[in-house]
């Protein structure tokens, strides 16, 4: 399996003991929705969305944080 990074960024949802790699930052704020309503146990201590960036030889990564998170549910702009 492959992912295409665009705009170089890519996204790492991290639920749990379990990760997964998003090519947007929608697809990672969706599945995040969708982990969290199956899955009780998960709260905000061990769920985070991780932003890569790419751009420079060196990657930066930086936690998205919880208020953007939920602006973008809340309004819906996903």
């Amino acid at each position: 399996m492959s992912i295409k990074i665009e705009k170089n960024k890519f996204y790492i949802l991290e639920a749990g003991n379990d990760k997964w790699i998003y090519s947007s930052e929608k697809d990672a704020i969706n599945s995040l929705k969708e982990k969290l309503s199956k899955n009780k146990d998960l709260n905000q201590d061990n769920v985070n969305i991780l932003e890569v960036d790419t751009k420079e030889e060196k990657w930066q990564i930086k936690q998205m944080s919880w208020s953007k998170i939920a602006v973008e549910l809340i309004r819906g702009e996903l």
